[in-house]
């Protein structure tokens, strides 16, 4: 937390969780004299700052887990009630992940092009990076899964995605937590919010994305139902879903994805530790 050395317009500021690794989330705590307004990056990502019920305001920022370790600016900027601006900027660490690495076998070698793969991403994209002012969650997120602490495969992993009995191969990462279960079985809500997408993708399978507020988004792929609608105000534990095989798999699974900001992060964090 810092005190000292702030522009007149901040009282304090605190970046939580320093380092910062990989696939992490930095949360930013600003608190300012009356009537400023916030803004600010983290690496090279706009920071957006909500109003928290003491006055504080936060920005929650995710880290990259393609992010090469080292040293990268966090910049605030305050514009004053008089229309002028103050900045303040330091310098904070990312460190490793300590990702693995895996090679996942594939028959279908569409479901690697990036003709497809490109569009979809965009669409996920562009769901993902609107940011809205209500603040749905209250609480830890819980697992969505029926088997909370059996994961076929974690966030980060770096991946070779290989094509059976041909030389075609693309690298990658793992951008959500797989969690063990196959066909059938449900999916919960791991806090609340609201659905703003559910549909059948090509890699994807079938989708269904919540919107948690203050830019958290909650992705489950490859079902085998969807049982929500767009629109639909979810709560947490809510079946959502059912677990399936849809989409670029090996088999049935749950993939959980989590984003903030605009950055897939580490699901798992979020269930260890409240946010924000």
């Amino acid at each position: 937390t810092a005190t000292t050395g702030l522009p007149s317009a901040f009282i304090s500021a605190e970046i939580r969780d320093l380092p910062i690794k990989q696939g992490g989330t930095g949360v930013i705590k600003v608190q300012t004299i009356p009537g400023v307004t916030l803004g600010g990056i983290l690496v090279d990502h706009p920071l957006n700052f909500f109003a928290m019920e003491d006055g504080t305001q936060v920005a929650l920022q995710g880290v990259h887990a393609l992010l090469p370790p080292g040293i990268y600016p966090l910049r605030l900027d305050a514009i004053l009630p008089d229309g002028s601006k103050q900045s303040y900027e330091q310098f904070i660490l990312i460190v490793s992940g300590n990702y693995g690495s895996e090679i996942i076998p594939l028959n279908d070698p569409s479901t690697i092009d990036p003709t497809t793969t490109e569009p979809e991403l965009q669409q996920i994209i562009s769901i993902v990076s609107n940011t809205t002012s209500n603040l749905y969650w209250n609480s830890i997120f819980e697992t969505p899964a029926a088997y909370p602490d059996c994961y076929t495969s974690r966030y980060g992993t770096y991946r070779t995605y290989r094509v059976t009995n041909t030389e075609i191969q693309i690298p990658g990462f793992h951008t959500g937590l797989d969690f063990c279960g196959g066909d059938g079985l449900p999916i919960m809500a791991p806090a609340a919010g609201q659905v703003v997408f559910a549909g059948a993708l090509t890699v994807r399978g079938n989708v269904t994305v919540i919107d948690h507020g203050w830019g958290v988004y909650s992705g489950f792929w490859h079902q085998s139902a969807i049982q929500v609608q767009v629109g639909e105000m979810v709560e947490q534990y809510q079946v959502i879903g059912l677990v399936g095989g849809t989409g670029r798999v090996t088999g049935a699974h749950l993939h959980w994805e989590l984003w903030v900001n605009g950055i897939q992060v580490d699901p798992l964090d979020w269930l260890i530790q409240t946010y924000p």
